[in-house]
């Protein structure tokens, strides 16, 4: 709870100087589900120098999936995956991470200030 402290901390702090502050909650809960395959391997290759067959390993970690919805005796039509990242293994939460790197960059890069938690982002603007 610490952080949440800080961002309230940081809010009181602009109100008290006279500046207008500005908050923006970003939650990445269902952001799992939107990775998109081609833009993530494109990132491993550029930023983390993945290439050869170790990216053609990544590509085909995440491709073939797909999923259906199953109710009481009733199941959908699969559906084959062109996005999304495998939860609940270790390298999901690191491919995820990897997606996501550039963003505390880009805040910072607009004179923002990010506050990361697991899958909630705040962004403090003065």
């Amino acid at each position: 709870m610490p952080k949440y402290n800080a961002v309230l901390s940081d809010l009181l702090e602009a109100v008290d100087d006279g500046d207008i502050a500005s908050l923006a909650l970003l939650n990445l809960s269902a952001a799992f589900d939107n990775v998109d395959h081609r833009i993530l391997c494109k990132l491993l290759q550029l930023t983390s120098g993945l290439d050869g067959q170790v990216l053609a390993r990544f590509r085909y970690y995440l491709s073939g999936r797909s999923q259906y919805v199953h109710r009481g005796m009733l199941k959908s039509l699969s559906v084959l995956l062109v996005c999304g990242v495998p939860q609940g293994s270790v390298l999901g939460e690191i491919v995820f991470i990897l997606y996501t790197a550039e963003l505390i960059g880009l805040i910072e890069q607009h004179g923002f200030c990010p506050h990361l938690y697991a899958d909630d982002t705040q962004i403090l603007g003065r």
